[in-house]
Formats: structure tokens, C-alpha cells, sequence
């Protein structure tokens, strides 16, 4: 399995270290990993997506241990424009590409950010517009599977 997140070319000795300019550098690490992985082995792509606190990085880090030939992308993914270079990346590959919405409240997210190492703390403003502008994913994307999973009520919901 794979695990890619934009935020990992952010770390620096010193921890996290975010500008914009290093933030593009980063996505464009990120999508050249994913690339050069499709090239490899094609394999499934699931997208692991939700505001900032919603739990992501922690759900993927729970399902490691499980086999799985494929790659998980960890990211707010907030538009479908933001998820869509994935998703082209993915059909150009032939590669299946799923989604797995971690839907919480902006007041779990934003608890959830407090706690978070200095260095990985997104500001609240950020989290409450990532949080506004948020657009549900659908199977219209060009997603096989959309699976939505509701922190706040331990809900789960999968179309296909």
C-alpha cells in the first residue's frame, strides 16, 4: 500500500514548514509519486477527503495494516476541481479511483485542529472556509465508489 499526502513534502527538520510556494512544490511531488507508482503497478486509488480535523490522516494510518494494492491520497480535497487532477491521473492509468469522505462538524474539526503538534495547527479562519466551501463528492466525478463517513454520528454510507 501507499500513502501520499501533500503535507509530508512540507515537513522540514524544524517540522511543518507551509508557504505557497512550497505548498505547489509539494502537489507537484505529490503527483509525480503518483505517476511514477501507476507506471510501476496500476492499483486502485481511494481519496481520503474532509476538512482539516476531520480525522483522515488518522483513518488511513488505522487501515495500513490491512492488505490493500492500492494507493490512498490524504487531503482536504475541499472542490471537485481540487480532486479532479487525481481523477484524471487515475483514468489515464486505467486505475479505479474511490472516495472516502470523513464528514465531521466544524466544531469537532476545529477541537480536533487544537490538539494538533504547534506546527500542524491550521489556522481557524482556514478550517472554516475549507469548511464553507466544501463540496460533497459524487459518483458524476467520476468515482467508482463514494463512501461518507459520518465522525459525529459513527454513520457510514456508501454508493456505488
Amino acid at each position: 500500500m501507499m500513502y501520499l499526502n501533500p503535507d509530508r513534502y512540507l515537513q522540514t527538520d524544524a517540522g511543518r514548514v507551509f508557504t505557497a510556494e512550497r505548498n505547489a512544490v509539494a502537489w507537484e511531488q505529490l503527483y509525480a509519486e503518483l505517476l511514477a507508482a501507476l507506471k510501476e503497478r496500476p492499483r486502485r486509488i481511494v481519496m481520503v477527503i474532509g476538512v482539516q480535523g476531520a480525522g483522515k490522516s488518522t483513518w488511513t494510518r488505522n487501515r495500513l495494516a490491512e492488505p490493500y494494492d492500492g494507493i490512498y491520497v490524504d487531503y482536504s480535497f475541499a472542490t471537485k476541481s481540487s480532486r479532479s487532477r487525481v481523477i484524471e491521473i487515475a483514468k489515464a492509468a486505467g486505475v479505479q479511483v474511490s472516495v472516502v469522505w470523513l464528514k465531521v462538524s466544524l466544531d469537532t474539526a476545529l477541537w480536533r485542529n487544537k490538539g494538533r503538534p504547534a506546527d500542524e495547527v491550521v489556522p481557524a479562519d482556514a478550517v472554516e472556509n475549507v469548511f464553507k466551501i466544501f463540496e460533497p463528492p459524487s459518483l458524476s466525478e467520476g468515482f467508482q465508489e463514494v463512501t461518507i463517513v459520518e465522525d459525529d454520528s459513527r454513520r457510514v454510507t456508501s454508493s456505488r
